[in-house]
């Protein structure tokens, strides 16, 4: 006759190496899972911290700018005249310069976005180029002081605006 532990070994054998296997298989794809939701964590960070680069680098360029466009209270302090026209060329050829580096970090955060931080962007950028013409049409000596401002006071909503929207687009949750 035959001795049933030698069945019983063989059942329990088979029954461990396949356990084995399905523990195996689960921890294969719970380590998986877990690669995956590392990288996609690891890559919104990273998409996170651009963004807030972007967002950060247009405002500093803005401010610059901005900075520019205050020394209009220097020009309405020279008295009229050269002395006046000089210091509206160098706001003129200053702005140029920051005007460049808003287009360049707008750029910047419209590749990053989301969307409606981009746009918010693209129109902050279309404002600083409007508040820059009309400084060039008062070095030129044919704008007007009253378009400049309120150029220049659109401008600075939008980029309250913008900041907003930087803001909203970082807040997590």
């Amino acid at each position: 006759m035959v001795d049933n532990s030698w069945w019983i070994g063989l059942i329990t054998g088979g029954t461990a190496v396949v356990a084995s296997w399905v523990t195996g298989r689960s921890l294969t794809r719970s380590a998986r899972v877990e690669a995956e939701v590392t990288a996609n964590a690891a890559e919104v960070a990273q998409a996170r911290t651009r963004r807030r680069d972007a967002y950060r680098e247009l405002s500093a360029t803005v401010h610059g700018l901005s900075e520019v466009f205050w020394r209009m209270k220097e020009a309405d302090a020279a008295p009229e005249g050269a002395r006046r026209q000089a210091v509206l060329q160098k706001m003129r050829t200053a702005s140029r310069a920051a005007l460049n580096e808003v287009t360049r970090a707008s750029r910047e955060v419209a590749l990053e976005g989301p969307e409606d931080a981009a746009e918010a962007a693209r129109q902050l950028r279309r404002k600083a180029l409007t508040a820059q013409r009309e400084l060039v049409g008062l070095a030129e000596g044919a704008g007007d002081r009253e378009a400049y401002d309120r150029a220049y006071r659109v401008f600075r909503e939008d980029h309250s605006r913008f900041l907003d929207l930087a803001r909203a687009a970082l807040e997590i949750g």
